[in-house]
């Protein structure tokens, strides 16, 4: 799940991942998973336009922008900073970021996750485990 704007919310695996996925699809898997729920997330708003709905603007809380800066300002400030830092992912070195209970690693390069693997090898009983690993990487790469 993401919200409106792509950020990360939450993700999960059906039962039958283990037969799906495999321990070495699952990384990939959760990956694709989150690319998907992204390009919905983008589809929305066009499909809505499409249909003739305005969709319904998507707003910071006011306490993530500074103090009386209007949206349409916040907007602008925004893209600013999207363009100052157009191509500095391709110079930024890639970093690592594990889950804390050792089993989901993340490869970030900038604010983009590149790929995911797994550290161990799970077996069916550690569902539970892997996604609380994987949901703390990638709750971690949005914070950042």
């Amino acid at each position: 799940m993401v919200d409106a704007l792509g950020r990360f919310v939450d993700i999960g695996l059906r039962p039958s991942w283990w037969s799906a996925l495999g321990p070495e699809g699952v990384a990939a898997g959760l990956l694709e998973a989150l690319a998907s729920a992204r390009m919905k997330a983008a589809l929305v708003p066009m499909i809505l336009r499409r249909s003739g709905y305005a969709p319904l603007p998507v707003r910071e809380p006011a306490h993530a922008r500074p103090e009386g800066e209007s949206d349409l300002r916040a907007q602008i400030a925004d893209a600013d900073r999207l363009i100052d830092d157009g191509g500095k992912g391709e110079r930024e070195t890639t970093r690592i970021i594990d889950g804390p209970r050792g089993l989901f690693r993340l490869h970030v390069r900038g604010g983009r996750v590149e790929r995911a693997e797994l550290l161990a090898r799970p077996v069916p009983g550690d569902t539970d485990r892997l996604l609380a690993d994987a949901r703390e990487a990638l709750a971690k790469v949005g914070r950042q």
